[in-house]
């Protein structure tokens, strides 16, 4: 699965598409009436909320998706399968409409919390996006040909991409001003600590062997500092 490098456009064009038909009923959702749609279909009346929160909330997932698209198309430089494209394809119908129903109804407008959650949503993105873009230019360069990239920002943590996922996800949360919210980066911290980051160590101590062992003796495995 990693390290592959193909262009498996089917499966990267199959994640694009259903990604903006997520993004679209998010917009439905925030400024179609669908948000009073979907919870009366659960036995609620919920109006929609604030304005501003609502085009913040839109914001925040169309610029995922636009990050999603260059992180797929320029920087991915290994195989996306099909398995791997429709596992986030579910999750993103999973997160988009949740951060929406949840913030889509709250009736106050942005304030410190909002600003708190933009701060960390931009911050997270720039750690994701920003230590994919450095990897790729530093691999670009022959000399750096077969060797295990460990400069930039993975020098604080091994996997700082997915560490970048929680805390933009976390100030999406917080954007959102819902408790329940918060369930979703819980369970990306969890996935990314007990599938996703075991499953890549052992793919890369196999192909790095003794370079990728003194890396990760020394370096943070996840979060920054503390593990």
């Amino acid at each position: 699965m990693y390290g592959e490098k193909e262009s498996s456009y089917l499966p990267r064009g199959f994640l694009v598409v259903n990604h903006l038909i997520a993004l679209g009923i998010v917009f439905w959702l925030l400024f179609g009436g669908g948000i009073e749609t979907v919870w009366h279909w659960f036995g609620f009346f919920r109006a929609s909320g604030n304005f501003w929160r609502r085009a913040l909330i839109f914001f925040c997932s169309a610029f995922y998706f636009l990050r999603i698209i260059v992180t797929t198309f320029v920087l991915l430089r290994r195989k996306m399968d099909w398995g791997e494209s429709i596992t986030i394809v579910v999750w993103l119908y999973i997160i988009h409409p949740t951060f929406a129903l949840l913030g889509g109804i709250n009736k106050s407008g942005p304030g410190i919390l909002a600003g708190v959650g933009i701060f960390l949503y931009l911050f997270g993105s720039y750690l994701n996006t920003g230590s994919e873009y450095l990897r790729k230019t530093w691999k670009e360069k022959p000399e750096n040909k077969g060797r295990l990239y460990t400069e930039g920002l993975f020098r604080h943590s091994m996997h700082i991409n997915y560490f970048g996922d929680v805390v933009l996800f976390t100030g999406f949360a917080l954007i959102t001003r819902s408790p329940y919210a918060f369930i979703i980066p819980a369970l990306m911290f969890l996935l990314f600590n007990f599938v996703n980051i075991p499953m890549l160590d052992k793919y890369l101590a196999e192909k790095y062997g003794a370079e990728f062992d003194e890396y990760s003796r020394k370096t943070k495995k996840f979060v920054p500092f503390v593990y």
